[in-house]
């Protein structure tokens, strides 16, 4: 071998290194099969929901060495009909304003699913549900490719619940295999199949009057001068600065909850 050539393959081995070591692990979840018929109303007292295990801790995908101050758990289970998911959400002021199916949930608070059934980063499923149970449904043909296309798409069957409480909220969802179809699955996976799977929540504190407050000064600031429009930008961000994005498979900041490469493995087991 050249002197050159052995110094070109130690460059590239120094580059994969870097790469890997720059890519984090995915997570690896096991999902066992329901052992017994779930209704789908939030409360979430079958005793599958009691067995299977939870999938891990979510983590700030703008600062995973923090934890989050309102901790999200979330757990899986199928069977021959359904993918079932669960959250369980801490958060006492939890809150929502849209009321219509396919509003834009990602400005409130919400938990959400994305689904990658063969993993090629392309048309994968998007579900949000929010505090009050208002859902959006999309089909996602790429990353930051959404556009009206997107909303067209439902999940049919889609089965969701959520419950509140003192201390948080529940969210209970059923999505049937058979809708899957577009995102690239339409049966039931066999045990031992793996899909690619994100979880997350957005929990924004401050509740209903600093929406609004937010709101205001975005409409502001579409007319106003670049002072104004500067000052403007560092209250925003004083008013957005405890807002939290969590996931259970950590995403790139810079790409949102939309980085399929980041998603999560699901493992299908039977128990």
């Amino acid at each position: 071998m050249h002197r050159f050539q052995a110094i070109a393959l130690l460059i590239i081995a120094g580059l994969v290194a870097i790469v890997e070591a720059q890519t984090p692990t995915l997570p690896i979840h096991d999902a066992r099969r329901a052992s017994d018929t779930i209704r789908v109303d939030g409360k979430l007292d079958e005793v599958s929901w009691a067995l299977v295990p939870r999938v891990g801790e979510f983590r700030l995908i703008t600062d995973p060495a923090r934890r989050p101050a309102h901790p999200t758990e979330a757990a899986v289970t199928w069977d021959d009909t359904h993918l079932y998911v669960a959250f369980a959400c801490t958060g006492r002021e939890a809150w929502a304003r849209h009321t219509a199916r396919d509003d834009r949930l990602w400005e409130e608070e919400v938990v959400e699913v994305f689904l990658d059934p063969d993993g090629d980063g392309r048309q994968y499923a998007e579900l949000e549900v929010s505090p009050t149970n208002v859902v959006v449904d999309l089909l996602i043909p790429a990353p930051r490719a959404g556009g009206g296309d997107a909303r067209r798409w439902d999940i049919a069957g889609l089965q969701t619940a959520v419950t509140r409480h003192a201390a948080g909220w529940v969210a209970e969802i059923a999505i049937p295999w058979a809708s899957l179809t577009a995102a690239g699955a339409s049966a039931a996976p066999r045990p031992g199949d793996q899909w690619r799977v994100g979880l997350y929540r957005i929990t924004r504190p401050g509740g209903v009057a600093k929406a609004a407050r937010i709101d205001a000064l975005v409409e502001e600031r579409r007319s106003a001068d670049d002072a104004r429009r500067t000052a403007i930008d560092h209250t925003l961000q004083d008013l957005r600065a405890d807002d939290e994005y969590a996931a259970w498979s950590l995403t790139r900041t810079e790409r949102g909850f939309h980085d399929p490469e980041r998603f999560g493995l699901l493992r299908f087991i039977e128990f």
